[in-house]
């Protein structure tokens, strides 16, 4: 892992989605498109259907292609709307601000569980919201597949975690719980 760019993407993450989240309100907002913002083509489709707060996807959700090119667009909004971002001397205080997922993509019971219970902020697939995500790793030692990361602001680690809570198949880990060396190394840099 190049860990310059990891983290560099990671303040991206970090400052797009507390632009995002700016005034949002906690008790009646619409936490499955507080962060579904960005929805990019995917080979002619749109990533997302969104139905109110209830989200899929128009693409298949087991394609690694997928992933990797809704990230691409994800990052280029980001880095045009935020140029200055990732340059910064300034340091941030991680564990006050938020915490970095673990997700391993393509795993998906479709059960509908995770969803509901983190106010739709995971997606039906229980993928989280690509306005997150931040880094894919396709080969992670110890994962069955390609791992997303994504930054969950502190605001939102309790619907975060209720998804967690109730997933089945394991595809969510807290960075500082899962890789504290790496954890480490990441505050560091920022």
């Amino acid at each position: 892992m190049h860990l310059e760019l990891f983290t560099a993407r990671l303040r991206q993450a970090i400052h797009w989605t507390e632009r995002l989240a700016a005034g949002f309100d906690f008790e009646r907002g619409n936490y499955g498109t507080v962060f579904r913002q960005t929805n990019p083509l995917i080979d002619g489709q749109l990533l997302y259907h969104i139905d109110g707060d209830y989200t899929t996807w128009n693409v298949d959700v087991h394609s690694l292609n997928n992933y990797q090119q809704a990230l691409r667009a994800a990052l280029a909004q980001r880095v045009a709307a935020l140029p200055e971002v990732g340059v910064e001397a300034k340091s941030l205080d991680l564990p006050g601000l938020g915490r970095v997922l673990l997700f391993e993509t393509q795993y998906t019971t479709h059960d509908g569980i995770a969803i509901a219970e983190s106010k739709c902020f995971v997606d039906e697939s229980e993928v989280p919201p690509i306005d997150t995500w931040f880094h894919l790793q396709e080969q992670v030692p110890g994962y069955r597949t390609p791992i997303l990361y994504c930054w969950i602001p502190k605001a939102f680690e309790g619907v975060m975690q209720d998804a967690i809570d109730v997933e089945m198949l394991g595809s969510y880990e807290w960075l500082d719980v899962a890789a504290p060396e790496l954890y480490n190394e990441v505050i560091m840099r920022l």
